[in-house]
């Protein structure tokens, strides 16, 4: 049987059953051939693999791996929560959607009854760049509403299901021109960095809304708030921001056009299940020596 440490946190119960019922014995860490980490600190991951020399499999809690690439090599094989947390997120999107596009938070804001010009996102016209499970997940959401949803995405000619078209990321100014809404829902590498940008900003129409629940890195902040500031926009809804959390100071926090929640859309602890299979599944894979789920590649960053 396989020899796995789980650190530095114990694992909740779902997780922990998974565990207790694959073919695998826990390890002290000299001794552990794969870890399960629970941590969040790239720093912490990289002392605890020190002391781990025949460790060759990694399996981390979060679909987004950019703060990792630098600790990995050939020799060990890395995976990801990638999908396991794409319905919360798409749920999270999709109440940011309609909290920017309805601007529900004015009143709140204010302290006082004031009129509304809502928009719907039924029929609405809308962008979502990234092609993952999250995306998965949010048309799946919005097929009742009959919104035309284009995905932008860097491999242009895979199709997605439920999109009324897929574009390549090279015609990304020209497919947010036409939308009530962007939705940013793509994984942050080195080519994605700073790809809402004041460009991109300033090809939308000033009645459009942008939604970030991916990384904060893939959207401008400065550009962002110059947008929101200046009109290019109408409003912009964030679960996450670059530097992250924002400095108390920041125009952001000031902007009565944009709504920032804590990067609370993937918490673990609404999918737990959904880890705790992956896990086990995993597991089993690698105990018998087969191709693991979600294996990360340095190269794509994701």
């Amino acid at each position: 049987m396989k020899r796995i440490s789980v650190l530095p946190h114990p694992l909740p119960d779902p997780v922990r059953a998974a565990v207790e019922q694959a073919p695998c014995v826990l390890a002290a860490p000299d001794e552990a051939e794969a870890l399960i980490w629970t941590g969040s600190d790239p720093q912490a991951l990289t002392a605890q693999l020190a002391t781990m020399p025949a460790v060759r499999w990694v399996q981390l809690p979060w679909a987004g791996v950019e703060e990792y690439l630098p600790l990995m090599s050939s020799t060990v094989q890395w995976t990801s929560a990638r999908g396991v947390l794409a319905e919360p997120v798409a749920e999270h999107a999709l109440m940011l959607s309609m909290l920017a596009l309805r601007r529900a938070d004015r009143s709140v804001r204010a302290g006082r009854w004031l009129p509304q010009e809502p928009r719907t996102l039924y029929d609405a016209e809308i962008v979502v760049v990234g092609a993952g499970a999250v995306t998965t997940e949010l048309l799946r959401l919005l097929a009742p509403l009959r919104a035309r949803v284009t995905v932008v995405r860097h491999r242009r000619q895979e199709p997605v299901e439920g999109a009324y078209r897929v574009v390549g990321a090279d015609r990304l100014t020209e497919a947010v021109g036409g939308a009530d809404l962007v939705i940013v829902a793509a994984a942050l590498t080195a080519r994605t960095r700073g790809l809402i940008d004041a460009t991109v900003l300033k090809a939308m129409r000033t009645d459009a809304c942008l939604v970030n629940v991916a990384r904060g890195g893939l959207v401008g902040t400065d550009d962002l708030a110059t947008a929101l500031d200046a009109g290019w926009i109408a409003g912009a809804a964030l679960d996450v921001t670059d530097p992250e959390p924002l400095p108390e100071a920041h125009p952001l926090w000031r902007a009565d056009n944009c709504f920032i929640t804590a990067h609370c859309a993937g918490d673990l602890s609404c999918s737990w299940p959904a880890f705790a299979e992956l896990v086990r599944d995993n597991i089993e894979r690698f105990a018998h020596g087969r191709a693991l789920r979600n294996t990360v590649s340095p190269e794509l960053g994701y």
